[in-house]
């Protein structure tokens, strides 16, 4: 047989399975009370058992009010009361966002609350080769998933880390909203004026700064262009704070009058849709800004603050990676976070054959798997530190591709460190540290017309870049 050249788990259930037997070690399975809950919209069912799978109570249901919280407390809790029960294990799935609530309930009423991937659930469904799906099902499959130390204890988050993952979610939606804006207003924008974006005026990003938007709700057509003419084409700019000479006003004039559609007759529907989508496009534009101003001042506050110690990760990055690796107290090692991102390699090894590849499992959290692969991407390519790391790989005959998810890997140990130990980023080599951190702050808010906050958000930061 292949020798693996991985250590043998101190438990058959891994990580999850020892921490589990760690918490139940001192209780008697006896008197050990399990409750699946089966998590719907609007209401929820639960059944209640003892540890060795004996039914104590059949499924019931119960609203998700306080009223049906309160009417599965007293079931529950009379039940344990006359059995005896000196422990209560509650397991639900993650299912979407409908099990927080109840869950965050049932840990403030006392209860032993733990969480389950539905992915195991379905594996212990189909284990006793079920393949029907009902609740009565699920809850069997749940409560034997919890009793196999599937689960993980609910872990609450701080207010600020809980708030920056919803702030940085809300505007990662924004931005694949703002980006499918401008493709839609780009085709019309293209049909009315082709061509157009190749005009120096509009090169290097213009296209879509608020100036040119404006421009374009007023003067989407050539034949518009033209009467307008240069110098008030000029002058409209300069009032938007846009600085042009004369050549490039000409420009614009010029190309008007050789662009295919200057003769062609005009279409009020298409310019009334594309004025539609510019004005959409300025709304979430600004939204955008100031989510990114929500996402420094909840930054400023937690750990993750640190990240701006490394070159090339800005506010918004180390944002974004804070908030979907909170609450950290989930992740027992980096490696859990590494596998929680689903970046954890995929061995196939079996009597003498080992597979030579070893994909990502793509299994963990796609949020935080992508702004991981970013960081790492971004990392590789600019940062002298992780460049250098990279680089060495590709000289021993990696692809970029397997090079980035090995830096990636690299900085997720890295940066979980730095915010479990509350320490700045310091390599022995001393390369790829950020000069200044608070200064990306200053800039960014400059950036993002909020100045009145830079002096708030500095001193906040400096509780945890004091010594950077």
């Amino acid at each position: 047989m292949v020798k693996s050249t991985k250590s043998v788990a101190q438990h058959l259930g891994g990580i999850k399975g020892n921490l589990f037997t760690e918490r139940l070690e001192s209780a008697n399975l006896e008197k050990t009370m399990v409750v699946p809950i089966v998590i719907g919209k609007n209401s929820h069912k639960a059944m209640i058992a003892n540890y060795f799978g004996s039914v104590l109570h059949s499924p019931f249901e119960f609203d998700n009010s306080m009223p049906g919280v309160s009417l599965f407390h007293k079931r529950v809790s009379s039940l344990a009361a006359h059995l005896g029960t000196e422990r209560i294990l509650v397991a639900m799935e993650a299912t979407g966002h409908y099990y927080q609530n109840l869950s965050l309930h049932l840990q403030g009423l006392g209860y032993e609350t733990y969480i389950l991937n539905p992915i195991s659930t379905k594996r212990c469904r189909e284990a006793v080769l079920t393949w029907s799906k009902t609740d009565e099902i699920d809850l069997v499959a749940i409560g034997q998933a919890l009793i196999s130390a599937y689960a993980t204890p609910l872990h609450l988050q701080e207010p600020v880390w809980a708030s920056l993952k919803i702030i940085e979610r809300q505007r990662r939606y924004q931005i694949k909203h703002q980006t499918a804006l401008k493709n839609k207003a780009h085709a019309i924008l293209d049909s009315l004026c082709p061509g157009i974006s190749e005009v120096d005026i509009f090169k290097e990003g213009h296209l879509w700064d608020n100036a040119s938007m404006d421009f374009f709700m007023n003067y989407s057509t050539p034949t518009q262009i033209i009467r307008l003419g240069s110098q008030r084409a000029l002058n409209f700019f300069r009032r938007r704070g846009r600085r042009l000479n004369k050549l490039h006003a000409d420009q614009l004039i010029q190309w008007a009058r050789n662009a295919l559609s200057h003769k062609q007759p005009e279409t009020p529907t298409m310019q009334y849709i594309l004025s539609l989508l510019l004005h959409q496009l300025c709304r979430v534009n600004e939204d955008i800004r100031l989510l990114e101003i929500e996402v420094v001042k909840n930054l400023v506050q937690i750990p993750p603050v640190l990240l701006l110690t490394i070159d090339y990760i800005g506010p918004v990055t180390a944002g974004e990676f804070g908030g979907e690796i909170s609450p950290l107290s989930q992740y027992r090692c980096a490696r859990s976070v590494i596998k929680g991102a689903g970046l954890d390699p995929v061995s196939y090894q079996s009597s003498k054959y080992e597979a030579p590849d070893h994909p990502i499992s793509r299994k963990g959290s796609s949020p935080l798997r992508y702004i991981s692969i970013d960081i790492g991407d971004r990392l590789m390519k600019n940062n002298e530190h992780f460049r250098f790391f990279a680089n060495r790989l590709i000289g021993r005959g990696k692809s970029e591709n397997c090079a980035c998810v090995a830096v990636t890997g690299k900085f997720i140990r890295i940066a979980y460190w730095m915010l479990k130990e509350l320490k700045p980023f310091r390599p022995s080599t001393g390369l790829g540290i950020a000069k200044d951190p608070l200064r990306k702050i200053e800039q960014f808010l400059i950036q993002r017309k909020a100045p009145e906050l830079i002096d708030s958000c500095i001193q906040s930061a400096k509780h945890y870049l004091k010594g950077a």
